[in-house]
């Protein structure tokens, strides 16, 4: 998944070089140098027609891994090199270089808020963009599933939306733990942040400030293939003047109106249609996976 930008013009700069070669060395933890320089010599090849007066760029492991190493001042023979590997990383591994030159540049984080851009680069030290892919992806209605905190037997269905307003990262969640139609709604707030093949909510209780954090994996795409269908993952909550727990969680892309409820297993099933059984059968089966907390 790519964080879509367009690709700034290379100035020559010895701060331009030091993004590429900062990008590469970043990149260098999932692909090998020797591998950068084969793929880097045969895309100049395919593409330097499109600079007049440049050239493509012949590399090995280590001719690639000097130019690298080398102080941003440093001029390689290869006179186009720094160039050609500025726009190869941009066009085929943005991820590497794209928050780099927002860092070095100034550029505006594609999210208005001080959190996703902190955690995104705590857990990215390699330097990945946000994933703005994957918060497009996400964007919608969900009804979220959990086991009731206050009897495990029961369900919560709680409904979440994604994508507020101009940042494709807030979301919020309406739950109630009672049972019944008339208990009083709660609210969590908080911010998603894509990271490798996951997502992580960073929640907050809104009347309490208690953390509701939840991590979802398995995030394929709806037959539209423009958004999330579903996600499995688990739930950590620490309430004021309790112990931590941890719960087995489920979101489900849904249309139309979410009740927002617990209800017991029989009313839970008797939530899902016919065609809705292999859902409620999967959900079930997550639950059964356990539950983290205290007696």
């Amino acid at each position: 998944m790519r964080d879509k930008i367009e690709t700034p013009q290379f100035d020559g700069s010895p701060a331009s070089n030091q993004i590429v070669k900062s990008a590469a060395k970043a990149l260098q933890e999932s692909l090998s140098y020797n591998t950068q320089a084969v793929e880097l010599s045969e895309w100049s090849r395919r593409n330097v027609s499109r600079w007049p007066g440049a050239y493509a760029v012949s590399l090995d492991r280590k001719k690639w891994q000097r130019f690298v190493s080398s102080p941003a001042k440093y001029k390689p023979r290869q006179r186009s090199l720094a160039m050609l590997a500025w726009y190869w990383l941009f066009e085929v591994y943005p991820r590497a270089i794209t928050l780099l030159w927002r860092e070095a540049t100034g550029d505006h984080s594609p999210v208005p808020n001080a959190l996703v851009p902190a955690l995104n680069s705590f857990m990215s030290p390699g330097g990945n963009p946000i994933n703005m892919e994957a918060l497009t992806y996400l964007k919608g209605d969900y009804a979220v599933y959990r086991p009731s905190y206050i009897n495990l037997k029961n369900i919560m269905v709680m409904s979440m939306t994604c994508g507020m307003g101009d940042d494709p990262s807030q979301f919020i969640i309406e739950m109630a733990s009672s049972l019944g139609e008339t208990s009083k709604p709660e609210y969590v707030d908080g911010f998603a942040i894509p990271y490798r093949e996951c997502i992580l909510f960073q929640g907050r209780i809104r009347n309490t400030s208690a953390p509701f954090i939840f991590v979802m994996s398995g995030l394929p795409l709806n037959a539209d293939g423009d958004g999330y269908e579903r996600g499995d993952g688990t739930l950590l909550v620490g309430a004021s003047g309790a112990r931590s727990s941890a719960y087995p969680i489920a979101m489900r892309r849904r249309g139309g109106e979410i009740p927002v409820q617990t209800f017991t297993p029989k009313q839970f099933e008797a939530l899902f249609s016919a065609d809705e059984k292999p859902m409620h059968k999967e959900i079930i089966e997550l639950f059964n996976r356990g539950i983290v907390g205290w007696q």
